[in-house]
Parts: C-alpha cells; structure tokens; sequence
C-alpha cells in the first residue's frame, strides 16, 4: 500500500534537523515550478527536499542570529485557509486543485515559518 504524501512528510526526522539552503526554481514558469529545501538531517546526511507541482509559497523569514537555522516541526494538511481560496480562484478557470497540499515548517533559531503550496514533494541524496 503506497503511503499518503502528509503522511510520509510529516514522518520524516524534521525535528532538529537544519534548513542549510532553500531554493525556488522559476526556470520553466508554470510548466515546473520547483521549491528545494537542502536539509541536514539529525543523523548528519544531507538531502533535497524538492516540492513538485507547486502554485505558492510563503515565507516568513527572520535573520540575524548566529546559529544553524534548526526545524522545530513540520506538517502537511490539505486544509489551510489559504487552500481554499487558492482552489476557488482555480476552479474558475477550469483548473481543479482538490490535491494540493499545505507544507509548513517553523524554525527554532528564528521562529521563522515556511508554507510551499504543492502537489507533492520527493526526496534525492544532495
């Protein structure tokens, strides 16, 4: 039986583990819109985590202190507020997004929070 995305994300050992880079790949404007986050994990691997299908991302971002940028938690819910104003807003024109997903992360360091609106994510050896 094949795992459900929120469940295999939110199983992952995000607690403690450090956001070392985050990038958003425009390079295809809506064919591939990409968010990549390269975590350490608390084992010392580092991995990408790559946010396919993706229609939005929000950042709230704080800088200025000097420690690694570790993960407090993480979730995936398929109901944001946000959600359904972004499927409203699709549906009128034709385009059904009954499958996408919130990822939220919030950070320890800076009380940082990171919301990827996507359909899926996958996960690649950096």
């Amino acid at each position: 039986m094949t795992e459900r995305i929120d469940e295999a994300f939110v199983d992952l050992e995000w607690h403690d583990a450090v956001l070392r880079r985050l990038k958003i790949d425009r390079r295809a404007a809506g064919e591939r819109d990409e968010v990549a986050l390269l975590v350490e994990w608390p084992d010392g691997r580092e991995q990408t985590v790559r946010f396919i299908d993706c229609y939005a991302f929000d950042a709230q971002m704080n800088f200025g202190v000097t420690a690694p940028e570790s993960i407090r938690a993480a979730r995936c819910t398929a109901d944001a507020p946000k959600l359904a104003e972004m499927r409203g807003r699709w549906m009128r024109l034709g385009v059904d997004l009954g499958d996408l997903l919130c990822f939220e992360i919030t950070t320890n360091s800076t009380a940082s929070e990171i919301r990827i609106f996507a359909k899926q994510f996958e996960i690649s050896d950096s």
